[in-house]
């Protein structure tokens, strides 16, 4: 494998390009390009007027300016054409890419495009107020896959607007139902999430963007272009500023609603190695290499980029900054955020801050192999402590929770694993390290402060709740099977920490399986826990399992409300936790009291089948929360009875 140098901290020390114009700009009437190719002995810009076909306008020689950085100006705007570089190396054929810095695209992302945003954009665009989040603690995060959502006609969406069906323009669809219930934008609102985490709606590459509905399908973790959007989900792909307006009106919409909008990004590999757009440019840069000149592979999908490396540090920020700016994202979610170096992470959260302190920023603390880097340098989850401004997702509750997601019928603390329960214990602290369960499970003390614990049982990846208990629970009956959903979903929400849930999770999602005709049926094939390219069959929400779940809905929407309704249960600095929340010795359950100024409650998880008699604090109190998912205004002190496999909150009447 040849390397055109090897020394890269000497490149960025001497190459590193720090201005803000690469890509494409429009001053007045002139366009210029801008491309960072250090290694290179000429570069040509093509221009095309489609985004695919025998349609090139011309060829234009760049001229070398400085720091490896090729440029060349056109005295007219350039609107509405599509563009790549062709790069060449001594003693090379030449390579043509589209540009790394492209910031819209034509059809499947091989040519970058020229656009005016502002004419893109609704016609309310400035007007709307970008919700406001004070502190992470108080969002309430719900995972959607833009397809998933609105794919199965149950959505809502009428027949005669089908095309609507699985895209930007159909996601924030109002006043859609199935039956007596509400789905897609209405179903948000009710639900009372904070913010939507877009699964990648990035350009990614396995998917033929001319042929939606050819039965493909994908998650996104299969980066492209970071910069454009995927035209999977847009009305027609093949005019690259629909995608743009339909995603911008999709935006809005969420806006409008109080609803955030945060975008899930893949910056730690490229789905190509040798043939993406990154190599082609400034070959083995981008990339890890392991010390014998072999691509490394901490992502477990063919490599992983070096974050560490000046100039895809810069680029992941222009990344953000575009993002922010141009569609008023409010958050990002990092995939494998552990090859991420922790200064390169650190730096984007100061950036971000200066944009927008509300600005939501959390990632795996993991990685998917080994990456060619220090380990005390990455972003790993044990090294919280040196990023604890950036949220982590809590696989410790995750866990404790329903049991390993790696051990098909692994068990946690509401399918009856009694083991579980410091587990949730420390979850319930937000994994900081409260002080009066010093010396018990100090392992899983690892945040910073209540935020950077994204708190969930469910995700994309593996096997949903529903799924999982199913599996792990299968001697329990259906009825102690939703009891247990209920009580998982009552310890991600009034736990302290950020909740996350995925769609769906709210009314039982279901991820079956496609399996070749004849096949036996087992635990190990009924469910997809891998669903990345699944056909919509497993992945599709089917909106009448919320009509059939409705007492579910509404349980997750009772605690949400509860939730939202006391800064108790959102507590920002791990002294007020040690202040203002304590457990109660009890062996048998979990039960703690949260008390303030104004107000107090006392919450119990009661993971046994059985009821169970438990001791009030002193005082009177009222059921604010129980099975009825409505207060109930009749005083009581002393002992009270708790169902099985369930949650109770009381509050201490004034």
């Amino acid at each position: 494998m040849k390397k055109y140098i090897t020394d890269y901290s000497k490149l960025d020390r001497e190459c590193y390009y720090g201005r803000d114009d690469l890509g494409v700009t429009v001053d007045g009437e002139i366009t210029r390009f801008k491309v960072w190719a250090p290694f290179c002995s000429c570069v040509y810009l093509n221009l095309y007027t489609g985004g695919e076909g025998d349609n090139k306008i011309q060829t234009l020689v760049m001229r070398s300016i400085e720091n490896g950085v090729w440029y060349v100006e056109l005295m007219h705007t350039c609107y509405g054409q599509y563009y790549t570089y062709t790069f060449e190396f001594a003693q090379m054929k030449r390579i043509e890419s589209i540009d790394i810095y492209a910031k819209a695209c034509g059809v499947n992302g091989e040519r970058g495009l020229v656009v005016d945003f502002d004419e893109l954009n609704p016609p309310d665009w400035n007007d709307i107020p970008k919700p406001r989040c004070e502190n992470p603690v108080d969002a309430v995060i719900y995972e959607c896959h833009i397809r998933d959502f609105t794919i199965d006609p149950s959505c809502g969406i009428p027949d005669s607007e089908w095309q609507r069906r699985g895209r930007f323009s159909g996601f924030a669809a109002k006043g859609t139902r199935c039956g007596s219930v509400t789905t897609c934008l209405d179903h948000l609102k009710e639900l009372g999430i904070t913010h939507v985490q877009l699964m990648p709606v990035f350009d990614y590459a396995t998917i033929d963007e001319k042929k939606p509905f050819a039965g493909k399908y994908n998650w996104g973790y299969d980066p492209k272009n970071y910069m454009c959007l995927e035209g999977y989900y847009c009305s027609d792909p093949e005019e690259g500023e629909v995608r743009i307006r339909e995603f911008k009106e999709m935006v809005a919409a969420l806006h409008r609603a109080g609803i955030g909008v945060i975008m899930d990004v893949v910056f730690n590999h490229t789905y190509y190695t040798e043939d993406s757009a990154f190599h082609k440019a400034v070959p083995y840069y981008y990339h890890r290499l392991t010390h014998q000149n072999r691509f490394s592979n901490g992502s477990g999908c063919g490599n992983e980029t070096a974050s560490e490396h000046f100039m895809f540090r810069k680029y992941m920020l222009d990344a953000l900054t575009f993002w922010v700016k141009e569609y008023k994202i409010d958050g990002f979610r990092f995939d494998l955020m552990g090859l991420h170096d922790i200064d390169t992470i650190n730096m984007l959260r100061r950036e971000m801050d200066k944009l927008d302190t509300s600005i939501l920023m959390y990632g795996e603390g993991w990685t998917g192999g080994e990456p060619a880097y220090p380990a005390d340098k990455l972003c790993y989850k044990w090294n919280s402590y040196s990023f604890g401004r950036v949220g982590l997702f809590n696989d410790n509750i995750r866990d404790g929770i329903k049991g390993s997601t790696f051990e098909l019928y692994g068990t946690g603390f509401v399918n009856g694993n009694d083991h579980a329960r410091i587990a949730i214990k420390r979850g319930v602290t937000a994994n900081t390290r409260y002080r009066r369960l010093q010396g018990v499970a100090d392992d899983l003390c690892w945040a910073f402060t209540p935020a950077q614990a994204i708190n969930y049982c469910e995700a994309h990846d593996n096997n949903t709740l529903w799924d999982k208990l199913a599996i792990s629970a299968k001697n329990a009956t259906e009825e102690e099977r939703r009891r247990m959903d209920k009580l998982a979903a009552a310890i991600v929400i009034l736990s302290q920490g950020v909740p996350f849930l995925h769609s769906g999770q709210d009314f039982l999602r279901s991820k079956p399986k496609v399996l070749p005709e004849g096949t036996p049926l087992t635990d190990f094939n009924r469910f997809d826990e891998n669903s990345y390219n699944a056909p919509d069959y497993t992945n599709k929400i089917h909106w009448e399992d919320k009509e059939k779940n409705i007492d579910v809905f509404r349980w997750y929407r009772a605690l949400i409300m509860l939730r939202k309704s006391s800064p108790l249960f959102r507590m920002r600095l791990p002294e007020e936790l040690d202040r203002h929340l304590h457990f109660h010795d009890n062996n048998d359950i979990v039960a703690f009291e949260l008390t303030g100024d104004e107000e107090s409650y006392f919450v119990i998880f009661n993971n046994h089948r059985d009821d169970r008699h438990i001791d009030l604090p002193h005082g009177t109190f009222y059921e604010r929360l129980g099975e009825s998912c409505r207060p109930v205004y009749k005083a009581v002190q002393g002992s009270v009875c708790v169902p099985g496999i369930s949650c109770v909150v009381y509050k201490k009447l004034t």
